[in-house]
Order: structure tokens, then C-alpha cells, then sequence
């Protein structure tokens, strides 16, 4: 399965989000079964790059049926680390499933295990 994966914070600058995002790829890399890239975009035309990163945005291929659980626990630990992040998860048949940090505090918790769950198994 392959996923595109969105970080948003009001928090962060376009360059503090970017390195967080870079921070994310490499962590989530380290997991099992989880397959992470940074997306790329085609330059605009007359500028000399050949291609640009998309500020914020992950390509994410499931290797295994662990990686599901393996990127919950990535996002977590992220969520933990800024209280304004936002992550939005979008599948190849376009369905969005967007998560804010105040939906993984304690009481949130289990309510936003069950959206997940339901959304990596509903595949």
C-alpha cells in the first residue's frame, strides 16, 4: 500500500518544517516494513533546479503488515514532540484522514486508535 503523508504546524516555519519532516523520513525509515521518501516536484520552467521538495509532504509504501502499527508509533512519537502538528494521510484511492496532536492526548487516545484502525483496514 502507498500512502502520501502531509506535516502541517502553525508553529513552525517553512524551514524548521521542512527538517522536521526530514526527521520523520529517517525515523520512520528505521522501522520495518515502512518505506519513506521525500516528495519531489518538476522545477518550474527557466529555473535551474530539475526538481523541488515538497515542503511537509512523504511518499509512504507499507512493506509489511506491521507497517501500519510501525507508523502509528512514528507519528506518536511525533505528535509528543509539538502539540501544534497536523498530519494528513492520503491513501491511492483518495481517501484523507487527518490527525491533529490534540487528538492523541489521553483522553483522545482510543477514539483516534479506532479512526486509524479503521482506515488502514478498510483497504
Amino acid at each position: 500500500m502507498s500512502l502520501r503523508l502531509s506535516l502541517v504546524s502553525a508553529e513552525l516555519d517553512a524551514g524548521d518544517l521542512q527538517a522536521l519532516t526530514r526527521d520523520f523520513c529517517n525515523t520512520a525509515n528505521q522501522e520495518d516494513g515502512l518505506s519513506v521518501e521525500l516528495v519531489h516536484e518538476a522545477a518550474p520552467t527557466g529555473t535551474r533546479s530539475v526538481e523541488l521538495v515538497q515542503i511537509g509532504n512523504l511518499a509512504l509504501t507499507f512493506l509489511s503488515s506491521g507497517a501500519a502499527v510501525a507508523l502509528i508509533n512514528v507519528c506518536k512519537s511525533f505528535f509528543e514532540r509539538s502539540s501544534s502538528l497536523e498530519m494528513s494521510v492520503e491513501r491511492e484511492d483518495g481517501k484523507k484522514l487527518s490527525i491533529k496532536a490534540q487528538n492523541v492526548r489521553s483522553d483522545q487516545i482510543a477514539k483516534t486508535l479506532e479512526t486509524v484502525r479503521e482506515f488502514f483496514g478498510a483497504v
